[in-house]
């Protein structure tokens, strides 16, 4: 009698379990994934797919594969799909099938060395490498002058060591790829060639997956999987550009004779008026830098101009393109034996520096009665004098004598930039300036306003 009753249990469940198991496949299905990079972004999806594929009842076997390889074996069907691709991809590859889910957006960036080409526009490059096998990188490549070197890498990482070492002009970099050394180095100008959203593409034999799988994506979104993933692997979103409301715009800097004068004349404000006049009111205001930058922090001012990448500022977006390059920082003494004190960090020395800038980091060292902060020509005096010991300075502001003498070098040959608040408004703004002075320099407008050859040759920005 049991067993009659368990027959006819088993007829009445079996139609559910029917469907279950038509939704849900048997856990021992298995997909062949190829095993992502250890970069952010490539173990974002690579866990959001575990989720996705776990929810609707198959495993992952992640297999090593080459990404230059991974469309082919997709197509074969030896890969169940690619991780993630730009829709580029479907114009070689037809039969592989979309999941229309936005997974990724990512960026294909153009890394140059302001050094070899200044703004490294495209016509002022010979020489450009890329991965082998990314298309969105060989369209852009291709639509370059032929008589430029082209060079298809292999290992994408070599990408970012060869622009480093000043291999060559130019790198395309997928934003995921870009290293942290590169990202940091203020020589090299960091711009953006397209932007693109990644999916995942199935083989032909697994197009079956695609509808379960777009449900997955959408489920792990509605009920904020990704949110924490992206939070989890520090993804953030790009800023939603906003132009200011108003028409004007504040601008401040150090009061730098002949770049940034009182009365608003000088080539930095030439440039910021070259920029944004058309456009925009301008508020030009010139002080000492530490003011400047204590505006600039306070949200009193718009914009900051004439700074350092490596200037400790919170919450602030740097250009990418630079407006001149500084002249390398010294400490400069009589005697060598002083520069070695000064290495030791000997609290004893007397420095002298000029006021009013952010030259005291320098000497953090030194207890405040041993600093002397005055003009640049008093300093020289007073170190003929044998009243101080070291004088830091800029060597353009100082006479021949001074230069002659023993000196050991703080800061290199720099870029200087144009600093905005990091908010939407502050994003637009930097985009703005970006397009403008890329283009002003392509038509030759900005060597104008250098008041010579030297000078203009001197800022990097025409090779």
């Amino acid at each position: 009698m049991k067993k009659y009753f368990l027959l006819a249990l088993l007829f009445v469940l079996l139609p559910s379990f029917s469907l279950v198991a038509l939704a849900y496949p048997e856990k021992n299905n298995t997909v062949n994934l190829r095993q992502p990079p250890q970069v952010n972004k490539a173990q974002y999806v690579k866990e959001v797919l575990f989720y996705a594929y776990t929810s609707i009842g198959y495993t992952i076997n992640w297999i090593a594969a080459s990404g230059n390889h991974e469309l082919t074996l997709v197509k074969k069907g030896k890969l169940t799909a690619a991780l993630a691709r730009a829709s580029a991809i479907e114009q070689e590859f037809p039969s592989l099938i979309k999941v229309p889910f936005k997974l990724l957006d990512f960026k294909l960036l153009k890394i140059s060395d302001r050094r070899r080409c200044g703004y490294c526009l495209d016509k002022d490059i010979n020489s450009i490498i890329y991965a082998k096998g990314s298309l969105i990188s060989e369209k852009y490549v291709n639509s370059l002058r032929t008589s430029m070197d082209k060079l298809a890498i292999i290992n994408p990482q070599k990408l970012n060591e060869m622009i480093l070492r000043k291999r060559v002009d130019s790198a395309l970099v997928m934003d995921f790829q870009l290293s942290e050394e590169a990202d940091e180095n203020p020589h090299l100008i960091i711009e953006t060639i397209a932007h693109e959203y990644d999916f995942h593409y199935l083989s032909a034999k697994h197009a079956h997956l695609k509808k379960p799988l777009l449900n997955a994506f959408k489920q792990l979104e509605q009920n904020g999987t990704l949110a924490k993933l992206k939070a989890k692997y520090q993804i953030t979103k790009s800023h939603a550009s906003t132009l200011p409301k108003t028409n004007k715009i504040s601008f401040i800097s150090a009061n730098w004779l002949g770049y940034t004068n009182l009365d608003g004349s000088g080539i930095y404000w030439n440039i910021i008026d070259e920029v944004f006049s058309s456009a925009y009111k301008l508020e030009k205001n010139s002080m000492t830098w530490v003011n400047a930058v204590q505006a600039f922090e306070q949200n009193q001012i718009d914009v900051l101009v004439g700074a350092y990448r490596s200037e400790k500022l919170s919450n602030a977006l740097f250009s990418s393109y630079h407006i001149d390059y500084e002249y390398p920082l010294y400490v400069f003494t009589r005697e060598q034996a002083t520069l070695a004190r000064f290495k030791a960090k000997d609290s004893k020395l007397v420095a002298c520096l000029n006021s009013g800038t952010a030259l005291n980091k320098h000497v953090n060292f030194l207890v405040d009665k041993n600093i002397v902060r005055a003009e640049v020509k008093q300093c020289q005096r007073l170190m003929k004098q044998g009243k101080v010991d070291v004088v830091i300075a800029y060597d353009y502001y100082l006479d021949a004598e001074t230069k002659m003498l023993a000196k050991l070098m703080l800061v290199e040959y720099s870029p200087l930039f144009v600093v905005f608040h990091n908010t939407s408004q502050g994003y637009a703004l930097k985009e703005y300036f970006d397009q403008r002075i890329k283009k002003l320099a392509g038509d030759d407008v900005l060597e104008a306003l250098f008041p010579d050859n030297i000078t203009y040759q001197q800022a990097h920005i025409r090779p």
